[in-house]
């Protein structure tokens, strides 16, 4: 326990424990010191040299260190001399601006004195130019300059002792007004040498909108005379009208596009906007005065009001019922064709072609002004925007339009004038179509119809001329809201008249009913001038919706692709006129469809269906399927089969081509298909249950025999172009290869059935196996 360490320090509470603890550190100390001591001396010659090395160092650096701070008391001296340096040159800069402005402030000065000395000493020889010139120059210098103390002294002499703010403002209205007088002797004289020469001294004095209003005034006085020159002289020929409001925009045009690069060039791009301006107000008195004589000259709102008043009276009477149509019938044909009611439809075409050529021609005057007018925009700053300007998809209409009278009167006056006559102009032509009208020569008809020469009646032709005069006429005014009202207004009268004429014909005049029967025999078939008539009717509807889609087709392609260069380059209206063009032969056509499906039935019902059966009865008559022999025949017995088979072939071929053929030589070949259609189902449904019905009268041979008759009178409906409806016919073949199989080959794969499972074996049943 001796080795023990004392207690620690300050835990000690007594002097015995507190000496032996100092005692212990005591000997602790010691012993660390003897351990350091020896550690020391046995690292004294490593040590030694370091030290030694530190002091060669330490003596090495004291010539940089001296150096050093030899080097940062220059630098900051130099410091102090650079910070005055920088000092005096920012102020010499800051004196050698004052001098500079001073300078040049004198010098403007200067050059304002002379430009006043320069306008006094141009003045007494009269050259304006540099008149102009000098005044421009003084323009341009500071206002503040101009207004100075300093200019107000130093610029006055004794010739000009006034300030020279007020001196530049008099000389500017001076000159201006003199320029102003000098332009106008020149524009009264027509001198165009004097007009330019001071047409671009204007802006040069800051009377810029003076020139471009004076410079419109001239412009506008060529466009007045020349229009009062030609209204002046004898109103003769029907297009004398249009042709003056052609002229009136030819002129415009021819001026706008010589003028403009002259107006850029001396004003700067978007000034000739505002001499626009002006000559559209000269354009809204003069083309007005050309509009309101047209109407006055021509008497259009007394024919407005006669048209609106004509009763059209064979169209009305020709819907009544038939008693009301007879009791009325001496009258239907009055008045006289072409002077009916005191309207003269030769007239009426006359005033609709000059009104369709203003029209026009206004349209494109709009495009032209539009063109121009966006191209002056002050926003295209160069040619690749200015290219992207006229070659954009569609144009907006300049803000000068709506405001314009003529555009009012063009768009309302005008417009509604066209469409009113437009619409009676089309609709009589209609009615007078089907008081002249006349059936086709039915007899010695061709073996086949021809598709460019079908059998309709003479109304149909008649009409269509007109349609597509009518339609290439409206689409030529370019004015697309109008179009769009024509197009809606001839689509009823083609919906309501045409349509509504042929399908009263057809009920009333043609319709096939039965004839009576004699005795207790089948009703006699209707009578064939009933029956022609009535498919010549059909051919009407389906020949005018096909003239339709034509026309439509052609008048779509002369509207363009809806670029500025079409007919209609504002907005949408390329796309509201293509899409009424194509909804006119869309709504056409769907009203024609119905009323030719229900007609094919009619002629279905009525003529075909009624000699189908005994058709059919009459070609499997004394057929029998259950003949006796094997299915190894000899070649007299394939023979014999084979003519069984030729005989219910030839027997419905006979019958069917007696039947059909008729109809084929005068219906259309779409017609003919749909007729074809519908009794090909019929037939079908025919030979089914007649199959049906044979249900133990066949055996295997007949099976055979029987296929060949089913297919020979298929083969005989659908040849040659028909032959897609054999498609209507699979039930039947299929039913008829069903008898044919034994049952292993009924199970087989490879067939795409129409038949059920439950028919085919049902079907299966029919065929007798002989034991």
């Amino acid at each position: 326990m001796a080795d023990d360490p004392p207690p620690d320090i300050t835990q000690c509470v007594t002097y015995d424990e507190l000496l032996a603890s100092m005692s212990y550190l005591h000997a602790k100390s010691e012993e660390l010191t003897a351990e350091m001591t020896s550690l020391y001396e046995s690292q004294t010659g490593p040590l030694s040299f370091a030290l030694q090395r530190l002091d060669i160092l330490g003596a090495s650096l004291s010539a940089p260190q001296q150096s050093a701070r030899s080097l940062t008391k220059m630098i900051s001296d130099a410091s102090f001399v650079a910070s005055r340096i920088s000092q005096k040159v920012r102020q010499l800069d800051k004196e050698q601006t004052r001098v500079q402005l001073a300078l040049d402030y004198v010098q403007k000065t200067q050059e304002l004195k002379s430009c006043i000395i320069g306008i006094y000493d141009a003045t007494q020889v009269r050259d304006w130019e540099t008149v102009a010139q000098h005044i421009h120059r003084a323009s341009q210098l500071p206002p503040d300059l101009i207004k100075g103390r300093f200019a107000e002294v130093m610029v006055p002499t004794e010739d000009n002792p006034e300030s020279p703010a007020i001196a530049l403002q008099k000389e500017t209205e001076t000159f201006g007004a003199l320029f102003l007088k000098e332009f106008e002797a020149a524009a009264r004289s027509k001198d165009m040498e004097k007009i330019t020469r001071f047409f671009k001294l204007f802006p040069l004095i800051g009377k810029e909108k003076e020139g471009l209003d004076v410079y419109a005034k001239f412009v506008c006085t060529i466009i007045a005379g020349q229009s009062r020159q030609l209204m002046g002289s004898k109103i003769e020929g029907p297009l004398f009208f249009g042709m003056a409001l052609s002229r009136l925009f030819e002129n415009i045009a021819s001026i706008v596009d010589q003028h403009s690069p002259i107006v850029e060039r001396y004003y700067g791009r978007g000034k000739m906007q505002r001499v626009i301006e002006r000559i559209q107000l000269e354009a809204d008195t003069q083309g007005g005065i050309i509009v309101d004589t047209y109407f006055d000259d021509r008497n259009i709102n007394r024919r407005l009001s006669d048209i609106k008043s004509y009763p059209f009276s064979f169209l009305v009477q020709s819907f009544m019922p038939t008693s009301m149509g007879m009791n009325m019938g001496m009258r239907s044909m009055s008045p006289a064709v072409g002077t009916e009611a005191g309207i003269n439809v030769q007239d009426i075409d006359t005033l609709l072609n000059e009104c369709a050529v203003m029209i026009g021609r206004w349209s494109l005057y709009c495009k032209f002004l539009a063109i121009k007018w966006w191209a002056q925009e002050p926003n295209s700053e160069d040619d690749k925007k200015l290219e992207e300007t006229k070659s954009a998809i569609a144009l907006k209409i300049p803000p000068i339009l709506p405001a314009s009278k003529l555009y009012m009167k063009m768009n309302t006056r005008a417009a509604s004038a066209f469409e009113s006559m437009a619409t009676f102009f089309f609709r009589r032509s209609v009615e007078k179509a089907f008081q002249l009208d006349e059936a086709p020569n039915l007899k010695n008809l061709a073996p086949e119809p021809s598709p460019s020469s079908p059998l309709i009646s003479s109304a149909i032709d008649d009409v269509m001329y007109v349609l597509n005069a009518v339609l290439e006429r409206t689409v030529s005014t370019g004015h697309a809201h109008l179009i769009k009202n024509v197009i809606g207004n001839i689509r009823r009268v083609l919906e309501s008249d045409l349509v509504g004429m042929i399908q009263r014909k057809m009920r009333d005049e043609t319709y096939p009913s039965a004839g009576t029967s004699s005795g207790n025999g089948p009703p006699a078939p209707p009578p064939d001038d009933k029956v022609n008539g009535f498919l010549v009717h059909l051919n009407n509807l389906d020949v005018a919706t096909e003239y339709i889609e034509r026309i439509v087709s052609t008048v779509v392609a002369s509207c363009g692709d809806g670029k500025v260069v079409s007919v209609f380059p504002f907005a949408d209206e390329h796309v509201q006129v293509t899409s009424s063009l194509s909804g006119l032969s869309t709504s056409f056509d769907s009203r024609v469809k119905e009323l030719l499906h229900d007609g094919i039935q009619v002629i279905f019902v009525q003529v075909v269906k009624p000699r189908l059966r005994p058709l059919l009865s009459e070609a499997f008559k004394d057929a029998t399927y259950m003949p006796q022999g094997s299915a190894n025949m000899d070649d007299s017995e394939e023979s014999l089969s084979q003519k069984q088979a030729d005989l219910v072939r030839l027997r419905f071929a006979y019958g069917w081509d007696a039947l059909m053929h008729p109809m084929r030589k005068i219906l259309t070949e779409r017609n003919f298909s749909r007729l074809l259609s519908v009794t090909s189902d019929y037939v079908s449904s025919l030979l089914d249950r007649r199959i049906w019905a044979m249900a133990g009268r066949v055996n295997e041979l007949g099976a055979i025999q029987l296929e060949r008759d089913v297919a020979g009178i298929i083969s005989h409906v659908s040849q040659g172009k028909w032959y897609f409806l054999r498609e209507k016919f699979v039930r039947v073949a299929q039913l008829v290869m069903v008898l044919g199989l034994d049952e292993q080959e009924l199970e087989a794969g490879g067939i795409e059935w129409v038949l059920t499972e439950e028919e085919r074996r049902r079907a299966a049943t029919i065929r007798v196996d002989e034991i």
